[in-house]
């Protein structure tokens, strides 16, 4: 979400005022595709964004990047869906298990996958808004201890 629309929004509209004065110019290069070349990638689906505690860190934190604004990184906790969306990457070794909460502040909560730590800043829970992962943890009484991915 943020890489999108913080760096490749504002390049993708530069790119189409430039292309749309050599159009007007007439000198846009005109370069057929080729179509046994192309490929179509749907829409990011929610059966894409299901979580891995297990996976390397940098994975986790990139399917919360890639899946927010929408649908949003799948997991669970207490039996109910919970999505991430904003989030921090910690690097290195925390020492618990994958899906362990290990911190809660009033920024979120950090929660271990392989080689480090995330910490959760947004959250929603099925069929809620989205909220603060502080105001979150304060609701459910989220302890260090508790596990995300049940």
């Amino acid at each position: 979400g943020s890489l999108y629309f913080d760096k490749l929004f504002p390049l993708g509209i530069e790119a189409l005022v430039e292309s749309i004065e050599l159009i007007k110019k007439g000198i846009a290069p005109r370069i057929p595709q080729d179509e046994s070349q192309a490929t179509y990638e749907g829409l990011c689906t929610e059966k894409d964004a299901v979580l891995n505690w297990l996976q390397p860190v940098t994975r986790v934190y990139n399917l919360i990047r890639g899946t927010n604004p929408q649908p949003g990184a799948i997991t669970q906790f207490r039996g109910k869906q919970l999505k991430l969306f904003d989030a921090e990457l910690l690097v290195g070794g925390v020492g618990r298990s994958p899906g362990d909460v290990i911190n809660i502040t009033k920024e979120g909560f950090t929660v271990v996958a392989m080689n480090g730590a995330i910490l959760v800043k947004r959250v929603q829970v099925e069929n809620t808004p989205k909220i603060a992962a502080a105001e979150f943890a304060e609701q459910v009484d989220l302890k260090v201890g508790d596990r995300l991915g049940e």
